[in-house]
């Protein structure tokens, strides 16, 4: 240390000059520096693409789904007292729908039972209550003196599996409902009938749900209809006044499908446009040229090909259809994905099934193979085509987790990091080791420099004392 307080005090070369010598040294190290860089903004890059082709692999897969082509909308004017739901396989057509009756529950309300103000103080009542039910079949349920009112209740409810009876509370009331709609019968006897409330009181006898359609008379005990229209629920909310009727129209729901293509069409082009991006060589002559990230990548050029290729593909995929181009996608010469929706439209109102088929379908294939006998052994196996489930397999090829091209450009980029992180280290610990040298060195020459004037000094007051005498 005290070499170093002393460098440059006969020298000249202080530490202001050494470090401007190590930034010299230093600047040898910014190609690594620069290759790290440009490794990490390769790797963002192929993650960018990594989310644009998982968004695109999520559009093919709503192409798949089999309601996108062949769900059913269902509009109704009129009174809104029905509500109408339609599958996939509903047909399409128009239905004039009039409700006359609402399916009701039979029910049976107690008189007020007095509980001192409580439902879960004790009756200090023993005994059964018997519900008597259709085709003359009888529960009893026992109660003891510990029962209250609400437990008596929640007894009934325990055994509503085996009766078809509710029981709730209202006012100190007992009321007891059947769970289905329709005309069903119910009265309580037992020796704490009366106790209860129901002594002498009758049911309110359900109803069945009386409607029309299109003029055809419709019974049913409930107010939930599934079997009158394949495909077609109806749930009927109120009754229709005098001669007024609902009006319900079951359509093609074109806006699904057209949704689904024009939302797959916009993410292949924000793909597209990030790979042109990422290639692009900028202008060449221009000074200062901006070039993108991964300009010259053939997996990169391979990719955005096939993408392209694949929406002007011919393959029917064993329907009438020829491609997208005769569902309304078409591909300029600048692969810019357009689409038509009133081309799809006309496809799906001719046979939404094939548009269907052409972008997903399923194929039984049986297969023969032997076991280590020799005995044959039949199986089957389930095979997904169409548009879909092909561009899907070849997206999947870039972006699996497990082992998709783009993990493992990632990894190796990864490798290539770590390799030039420890070249930096090295370097800065040679750089270290330099600066350490070269003081070392300098204070070494500050001493020797120093110690040469002492002798110089010496000597000549040496010659001065030698003239003197």
């Amino acid at each position: 240390m005290s070499d170093m307080r002393m460098m440059g005090a006969f020298s000249g070369i202080d530490m202001s000059m050494i470090e401007k010598i190590m930034e010299a040294e230093a600047a040898k190290g910014v190609r690594f520096t620069q290759q790290k860089e440009q490794y990490t903004k390769s790797q963002n890059a192929w993650r960018d693409m990594n989310t644009r082709l998982d968004s695109l692999y999520k559009r093919l897969e709503d192409l798949q789904k089999p309601d996108t082509f062949n769900s059913k909308a269902v509009n109704m004017a009129g009174p809104e007292n029905i509500k109408v739901e339609a599958t996939t396989t509903a047909a399409t057509g128009n239905y004039r729908v009039q409700v006359q009756q609402l399916a009701t529950q039979t029910r049976l309300t107690g008189s007020r039972v007095d509980t001192g103000g409580d439902i879960r103080s004790a009756l200090s009542k023993s005994g059964t209550l018997e519900l008597n039910l259709d085709n003359d079949r009888t529960f009893s349920i026992d109660i003891t003196e510990e029962d209250s009112l609400r437990s008596i209740s929640e007894k009934i409810n325990s055994s509503t599996d085996d009766t078809g009876i509710r029981s709730s509370i209202v006012d100190n009331r007992l009321i007891l409902s059947h769970i289905e709609y329709g005309e069903k019968s119910l009265s309580v006897g037992g020796n704490l009938a009366d106790d209860l409330g129901f002594n002498g009181v009758t049911a309110d006898i359900g109803r069945t749900a009386r409607f029309t359609i299109d003029g055809l008379e419709i019974e049913r005990s409930s107010n939930i209809i599934d079997d009158v229209i394949d495909g077609t629920t109806f749930t009927l909310t109120n009754v229709h006044s005098g001669s007024e009727s609902t009006l319900v129209s079951v359509t093609e729901n074109l806006d699904k499908a057209a949704e689904a293509m024009q939302k797959f069409v916009e993410q292949y082009n924000s793909t597209q446009n990030f790979i042109k991006s990422q290639l692009s060589v900028g202008d060449p002559s221009a000074s200062g040229n901006q070039t993108g990230t991964l300009v010259g990548d053939g997996t990169l050029m391979r990719l955005q090909s096939t993408l392209r290729s694949k929406l002007t593909s011919q393959e029917s995929h064993g329907t009438s259809i020829k491609g997208l181009q005769d569902l309304g996608i078409t591909v300029d010469r600048s692969g810019t994905a357009s689409f038509d929706r009133s081309i799809l439209d006309t496809k799906i109102r001719d046979n939404p099934n094939e548009v269907g088929q052409f972008f997903s379908s399923s194929e039984r294939i049986s297969e023969e193979t032997t076991d280590e006998e020799g005995n044959a052994i039949s199986s089957t196996r389930t095979e997904r085509k169409g548009f879909s489930q092909d561009m899907r397999s070849f997206v999947n090829q870039y972006i699996s987790s497990s082992n998709g091209i783009i993990k493992s450009r990632r990894d190796t980029y990864d490798r290539m990091i770590r390799d030039v992180n420890q070249r930096i280290e090295r370097f800065e610990e040679r750089l270290e080791m330099r600066k350490d040298r070269y003081i070392r060195q300098f204070s070494a020459l500050d001493t020797a420099m120093m110690q040469a004037e002492s002798q110089m000094d010496f000597m000549f007051s040496q010659l001065g004392m030698n003239q003197g005498k």
